[in-house]
């Protein structure tokens, strides 16, 4: 195995774990609501508590990821994410418990911005989509684990076990692999002065904003944060009070689901590569119209056939999940090796939005009509908006790859 794969590899086990940790809470929200008497309304707090941080910290982080290098700013982000787990679990009270949250995710918005500058030092063109797709597939195989794992463990001894074990599992990396990231630093120095010019003036960190494209390719990745936050926070009680599953159950559809955008994001890179390598945005089109298929598919047809509902979930999973990492490589490859990270940063800042919006507006309209086919129904439009903006302005978008 050649040297940067092998570093691949330790970077998509180790985001993997922190996958599980962060991920992790989707699945235990039903045991959450039990343990603090959630409403409903409520559980749309839990998700988007973990990805305020990232509004405020991942465009700085990206700029960290630019100065310092990949391996202290990704490991210190996972040191400070598992922190914030640990001390989670022993919350005495609901808001106590999303403080904790929230600063688990201020490490949490530290990790993709540095990933994506990893990827575009280690990997050339023509490499990087089924890179990044390996590499967010291993947060879709973390979150598999977290919900086959922590339900049995919230049902047995406690949602605040269940915690505890997302923590300790987001640490691990932190202790064991320090070393062998090590190869990372290489070149840490020459990439800082590559993000200066020849006066010695730092790149401007905001021209991205002056281009309407990226504008639209960003505002793009709100909306689909937005209907990825919904899916995370809200599958797992429609699989209960919608479908009839227990809790055990309702974590199954949840791993199916994150086995969908595990297979999704895999696959979807490796295509990117090969296919339309100039024109990625087509295949964010493809993932928002399946989206869009399948929520109108629960809005109008609640299926509690356990096989059949599993493979909803797995499509669900594609249109929710499978996404992500063609947003990355298209936000690395704008920001070229002067600005991967920081451009990393604003694509993980974009959706950090949607992250904190979805949840909120899908809640509101099930508080309103008390069904969950509204809801549904209002993100199949989300996400069939996407899809009709890829291909009105995908093509511009494409053209910003590469620009100075």
């Amino acid at each position: 195995m050649s040297p940067r794969w092998l570093l691949l590899t330790i970077l998509t086990t180790s985001y993997g774990a922190g996958a599980f940790g962060m991920l992790g809470i989707s699945p235990l929200s039903p045991s959450l609501v039990d343990g603090f008497g959630l409403t409903r309304l409520q559980v749309a707090f839990i998700i988007p508590s973990i990805y305020l941080g990232g509004l405020f910290f991942s465009l700085p982080a990206g700029r960290l990821a630019d100065r310092l290098g990949v391996r202290p700013t990704f490991l210190g982000g996972l040191a400070l994410g598992a922190a914030g787990l640990v001390v989670g679990a022993a919350s005495p009270a609901f808001p106590v418990f999303l403080f904790c949250l929230f600063v688990a995710g201020v490490g949490w918005s530290v990790v993709n911005p540095a990933l994506g500058k990893a990827i575009m030092d280690l990997f050339p063109v023509r490499e990087r989509g089924i890179a990044m797709g390996i590499k967010q597939m291993g947060l879709t195989l973390g979150g598999v684990v977290s919900a086959l794992v922590l339900p049995p463990i919230a049902v047995t001894l406690g949602w605040r076990a269940a915690i505890a074990t997302c923590g300790l599992v987001v640490a691990l990396p932190v202790a064991l692999t320090w070393r062998p990231l090590g190869a990372l630093e290489h070149g840490a120095a020459a990439a800082t002065q590559a993000a200066i010019d020849p006066h010695g003036v730092e790149t401007g960190g905001w021209s991205w904003a002056r281009r309407p494209a990226l504008l639209v390719f960003f505002t793009s990745g709100v909306v689909l944060g937005m209907v990825q936050a919904a899916v995370l926070s809200y599958l797992p009680l429609y699989t209960i009070q919608a479908l009839g599953f227990d809790k055990i159950g309702a974590g199954l559809l949840v791993a199916c689901s994150q086995a969908g955008g595990a297979v999704s994001r895999l696959a979807l890179g490796a295509a990117s590569d090969r296919w339309l390598a100039g024109q990625r945005s087509v295949w964010l089109a493809l993932t928002g119209a399946l989206g869009a298929a399948i929520f109108a598919a629960y809005a109008a047809w609640p299926v509690s056939v356990p096989l059949v509902a599993g493979a909803l979930a797995f499509a669900t999973g594609i249109g929710a999940y499978g996404w992500v990492g063609i947003f990355f490589v298209i936000s690395a490859e704008v920001g070229g090796p002067r600005q991967a990270g920081l451009l990393s940063g604003v694509a993980f800042a974009s959706i950090v939005v949607g992250l904190l919006v979805g949840p909120s507006v899908f809640g509101l309209l099930l508080e309103s009509w008390d069904s969950y086919a509204v809801p549904w129904a209002a993100f199949a439009a989300l996400s069939a908006l996407v899809t009709v903006t890829m291909l009105l302005a995908g093509a511009a978008i494409d053209r910003e790859r590469g620009r100075p």
